[in-house]
């Protein structure tokens, strides 16, 4: 196994260790205020579900941004994930606008009518590099 392998499982092995460990913090603070408790088996599969439903998501999203001819995965593609699920996607919108650039006068220079295209003002969409 070469070094670039090695390291690319061991980082996946990381993040599973990781959100096995949120999955398990999660059910213990839900079972104290249900008066329940969940078995390591329990535990173990949530986390695995959420592992491969990450990757689902990771794929679709990567086909999303494929289909618009981008390379790059924006706020759009998060949302059309999310369409299904109503208060998820009203989150997604709420966050996203939270991120957007404030729109408003740039200092020191003169504003000037652009009637080929959009407002230089516009905000930009958030975007997050594939690799």
């Amino acid at each position: 196994m070469d070094l670039e392998t090695e390291e690319e499982l061991n980082h996946k092995l990381n993040l599973k260790a990781a959100i096995h460990f949120t999955v398990g913090r999660i059910c213990e603070k839900v079972g104290c205020e249900q008066g329940i408790s969940f078995s390591k088996q329990v535990i173990a599969t949530l986390s695995e579900l959420t592992v491969r439903q990450i990757e689902v998501y990771t794929e679709d999203l990567e086909a999303f941004s494929k289909h618009a001819r981008r390379t790059t995965i924006n706020v759009d593609d998060v949302k059309l994930l999310v369409r299904r699920n109503k208060d998820l996607l009203e989150k997604v919108t709420e966050i996203a606008e939270g991120l957007e650039k404030p729109v408003g006068k740039k200092r020191g220079r003169k504003k000037t009518k652009n009637v080929a295209g959009p407002s230089r003002d516009s905000p930009e969409p958030q975007e997050i590099e594939i690799n």
